[in-house]
Order: C-alpha cells, then sequence, then structure tokens
C-alpha cells in the first residue's frame, strides 16, 4: 500500500501507475489538478489494484493529519509514503517576495515534514518492509541557478530531512531515501521559455531532459525490498550532470 503525493501529472502521476502495474494499492493526492489525479486513478484502478483519492494542501499541517486518519480508516496501514508534490516557480531572486518565499517552503519542505510525522504511526502498523521515498532536486544539491533560489533551499531541506529521518527511523525498520531528478520533461519546464528549455536540455551528458517515468523507477526500485539495505540515501537520475 502506497500514499503518492501531487499525482495529477509528471513524475507523481507516472509513479502511481508504475507501483500499480506492479500490484501495489496506491492512494494519490492532487492540490489542483483533480481532472488529471481522476485520470491517474482510473489508470491504477484498471491495474486491479486499490485506489484512492483525495485532495492534499501541504500547507496545513491539519490536513496531513485528516489524510492520515482517512487512510487509516480504510486502509489501516500503509507500507510506502512517495513525498512529490511540489511547486517551482521560475522567478529571478531580487524578485522574490515574502509571500512566494513562504509558499514554496511551506509547500515543499514544511509540508514534506508534517506529512511525515503524521504517517509514521501508519508505517509502523504495517510491519515488514517500509520506506519513505522524497522527492528532491538536483538543485537542492548544486543551487538554484536554472531554477530559483526559495526552489533549492526547499530542496536542500528535504535531504537534509531524508539523512535526518533515516537516521531516525532506522532502528523501526523504516528505510527513507530520497530521488534527486535533474532537468525532466513536465508541465514545470514546458511552460519555460523554448530558449531555457534547449539549454537546460543541452547542458545534460545523456542529451536529453528526463521523463517522469525515469524518476518513477527509482523511486519504485527504493520503495521495493530490493533496496532493503538502502537508506538515508539520494540517488541521482539526472543524465550525468555533476553534483559536487
Amino acid at each position: 500500500m502506497a500514499l503518492i503525493t501531487g499525482a495529477s501529472g509528471g513524475i507523481g502521476a507516472a509513479t502511481a501507475r508504475t507501483l500499480a502495474r506492479r500490484g501495489v494499492d496506491v492512494w494519490i493526492t492532487y492540490s489542483a489538478d483533480e481532472d488529471g489525479a481522476r485520470r491517474t486513478a482510473e489508470y491504477c484502478a484498471a491495474q486491479g489494484v486499490r485506489t484512492a483519492l483525495s485532495r492534499l494542501d501541504l500547507r496545513s499541517p491539519e490536513d496531513a493529519r485528516r489524510l492520515v486518519a482517512q487512510v487509516h480508516g480504510e486502509w489501516g496501514a500503509l507500507h510506502v509514503l512517495v513525498n512529490n508534490a511540489g511547486v517551482c516557480p521560475y522567478t529571478a531572486w531580487p524578485d522574490i517576495e515574502p509571500d512566494e518565499w513562504d509558499t514554496v517552503m511551506d509547500i515543499n519542505a514544511r509540508g514534506t515534514f508534517f506529512l511525515i510525522k503524521e504517517a509514521i504511526a501508519l508505517l509502523r502498523r504495517a510491519g515488514g518492509d517500509r520506506a519513505i521515498v522524497n522527492v528532491a532536486s538536483l538543485a537542492g544539491q548544486v543551487g538554484g541557478i536554472s531554477t530559483s533560489v526559495h526552489y533549492a533551499a526547499s530542496k536542500a531541506a528535504v535531504l537534509a530531512m531524508t539523512r535526518s529521518f533515516a537516521r531516525l527511523l532506522a532502528g523501526e525498520g523504516i528505510r527513507v531515501n530520497a530521488v534527486s531528478p535533474g532537468p525532466v520533461s513536465t508541465a514545470m519546464t514546458d511552460a519555460l521559455d523554448p530558449a531555457v528549455r534547449d539549454g537546460l536540455t543541452g547542458s545534460v551528458p545523456l542529451g536529453r531532459l528526463g521523463r517522469p517515468e525515469d524518476v518513477a523507477h527509482a523511486i519504485c526500485l527504493l520503495a521495493s525490498p530490493e533496496a532493503a539495505f538502502t537508506t538515508g540515501a539520494t540517488y541521482d537520475v539526472n543524465g550525468g550532470l555533476r553534483t559536487d
């Protein structure tokens, strides 16, 4: 049983679809694009797995608590949590205002923390192999240039939380890892100026942008018993871009 946030499209939808094809029950969340989330849910249900759908506002710890209570009531436990939902405004640093800074940090970092905090009880109930996978970013490792300063800061926080929770939960057999995508072809990158997008593509040693499925496969590996001895790790999915 897996809970995947931000599964209306992109990496979250690809992850939900991949898990469903592997026979994993999926509970997906969305913030605004309900139609996209329903399409993801319908695809997953067609694979013969249990599927559920909820709206989630990651800015609200109360919303995270409500969601986890709903999962508890209907499923009882949880084996996998994928923290994928996030925002990535392409704002030059001189133009970042306090409200935008707070929104990015609240959704990407604070929201991830509070959902993990609420979901741990369900992971404990499940027993067996259990995993949390956080979606970070290359920007969190090297800084935000093609993205933005506040986005990079929020994803650096996600990486730090991943290492912290890995240490805190290892004794209970709950693994915590992160994937760190480079440029991926999603609605976020599709909205870029074509020249900027071409520049991103040209910077990747493998010569293309990533696909959501590239990241989804890495997430599913870290979520599976095949990665049973891996915790506190960051799995780079960036086409060969340097992280040092």
